[in-house]
This record gives structure tokens, sequence and C-alpha cells, in this order.
């Protein structure tokens, strides 16, 4: 029960740091703005890039995308990994250990066998740097 009044809270009443940046946006203008939104384009377009060949979905309304892991994906367990782990989640742990790189699984989300990447967190350079990474890993673990 307390988790729904804290669950009704949150879309009625945001809290007040997104208040606070809200009315700082407000403030600076739409330049400021169109100008923080526009570095998006070129973070999403390099994910997107170190993505290839998955296929992708997202990046179009949001500030993430989401890429489909191949069926035939087989990653040799380490014996930290769980017997009944999902192999999104199993990629995003070792994504994470081994590159550096905090992706969410596609079943956290709904999406079993895909994962999520957000671009919209870092600076354009640190993306750039944090594709490159990305590929990395997707190469080792998926290709």
């Amino acid at each position: 029960e307390s988790l729904l009044k804290v669950q009704d809270t949150i879309p009625i009443g945001p809290p007040r740091i997104s208040q606070v940046v809200a009315l700082g946006a407000l403030q600076a203008g739409k330049d400021w703005v169109y100008k923080q939104y526009h570095t998006l384009d070129h973070s999403r377009d390099i994910i997107l890039e170190s993505l290839r060949p998955l296929v992708t979905m997202g990046g179009t309304g949001s500030m993430y995308v989401m890429a489909r892991l191949p069926e035939s994906l087989q990653i040799p367990r380490s014996t930290s990994d769980d017997d009944d782990e999902a192999m999104d989640v199993m990629v995003c742990k070792r994504l994470v250990k081994e590159y550096g790189i905090a992706i969410i699984p596609g079943s956290f989300c709904g999406f079993p066998g895909w994962i999520r990447v957000c671009y919209a967190n870092l600076p354009p350079a640190k993306c750039q740097e944090a594709a490159k990474r990305l590929k990395m890993g997707i190469a080792e673990f998926v290709l």
C-alpha cells in the first residue's frame, strides 16, 4: 500500500530537482534547450554505429536505443554467473565488468533478448569514447 502511494505521487508531484531543472531550461530560453538537444543527434548516431549489425529500434523520440541480441548468441558462463540468468543480463554484466559500459538488459524493460543503451547521459566526447568500448564488447560477445 505504501508503494502505491509513492507511485501515485510521482506523476502528480514531480521531485523538486526536476522542477528546478525545468525552470532553469525555461529561463535559459529555446536556443539553449535546442543546443543541448542537438548534441543528442551526434551521440545517437555514434551509438547506433557501435551497435551494427544488430537490429535496433528507438532513438527518434527518446534518449536511448534498443538492440536485439542474436538468438544464436552463446556466451561462455563465468563461475559467478547464475545458470538461470537471461542472456541479455549476462551480456550487460560482462560489458560493465570488462568494458566499463553500463547498459540495461532488455528483459528489465519488457524486451528479453535486447539491450538498452542510453546516449543522453554523457557529453558527446565521452559518448564517443563509450561507443568505441561498446563496439569492442559487441564484437567480442555478439558477433
